[in-house]
């Protein structure tokens, strides 16, 4: 029958099939974006956050020191005008233990993404001090010897390399360097009896030594950074005068110990 269609019927026909296609694919497409919702998104990679440990820092810290100061002298004679007085020989140790706080400020370079070296300095105040004391009689003519002695460890400094290991936010470090110190001697001395003699004597020193030690850093954002430290200082002898007609003495100081815990604000990102 198809074939007896007239020209006019087969037009019509075409352009009926024409608009349906048209309109198929305009569905097709309206329909796209509602797909393309309902399809799994593959989420984003996570970068890890970035921890730069260069640059500068300044901070703060607090803690306790424990020191030894031994004190040996000499046994010497001493004639007060009514016969000589043999003193001992003397070996003492005072303790020096007590709180501290202080500054520290510093500069880090990293090496490789996983070493750091740098450079600190820090100052830290105390006062810890210790005494002794000695009462008795002396010599053959009933002479009492009262004594009093006593050692005092105020400010503490370090200027020090740091070398360091990173594992993202943390660091563990080792150091060393030079250190700083200010210790006190004073002695009172008084003899009572027929004859009385009084001797006083001090000393004020500012002592150089060494340091080590190594700490534990945590960076627990891009600016502030959390530490625990341990410091071992030692600065050897340091002269003093004692006793009646100032006796020569010393004072070893050669071990100090610290353990600080601190903050220190890293400048930069």
């Amino acid at each position: 029958m198809g074939r007896f269609m007239s020209k006019k019927t087969r037009c019509r026909l075409a352009s009926l099939t024409l608009l349906d296609l048209a309109a198929g694919i305009a569905v097709s497409a309206a329909a796209l974006p509602a797909l393309a919702a309902d399809m799994p998104t593959k989420a984003p990679p996570i970068v890890a956050p970035a921890y730069n440990w260069a640059g500068f820092y300044v901070g703060g810290h607090a803690g306790y020191r424990w020191a030894d100061a031994d004190f040996t002298s000499a046994a010497y004679a001493f004639d007060p005008g009514s016969g000589t007085i043999n003193f001992p020989a003397r070996n003492e140790n005072y303790r020096l233990n007590g709180g501290i706080f202080g500054v520290q400020g510093g500069y880090n370079f990293m090496l490789a993404p996983q070493w750091l070296i740098g450079i600190e300095g820090d100052w830290s105040w105390g006062h810890s001090s210790d005494s002794k004391s000695f009462a008795g009689v002396v010599g053959v003519d009933g002479l009492t010897l009262n004594r009093i002695s006593e050692v005092e460890l105020t400010w503490q400094a370090t200027v020090r390399g740091r070398l360091g290991y990173v594992s993202g936010p943390w660091l563990l470090y080792a150091t060393g360097g030079a250190a700083f110190a200010h210790a006190k001697w004073s002695e009172t001395s008084a003899l009572t009896g027929p004859t009385t003699r009084v001797s006083a004597s001090s000393a004020d020193k500012t002592l150089t030594g060494w340091v080590v030690g190594g700490g534990v850093e945590y960076m627990f954002n891009p600016n502030w950074i959390a530490r625990i430290e341990y410091l071992y200082e030692d600065f050897g002898n340091f002269s003093v005068s004692h006793g009646f007609s100032l006796q020569p003495g010393e004072v070893d100081l050669s071990n100090v110990q610290k353990v600080r815990v601190g903050i220190s604000y890293k400048f930069g990102r």
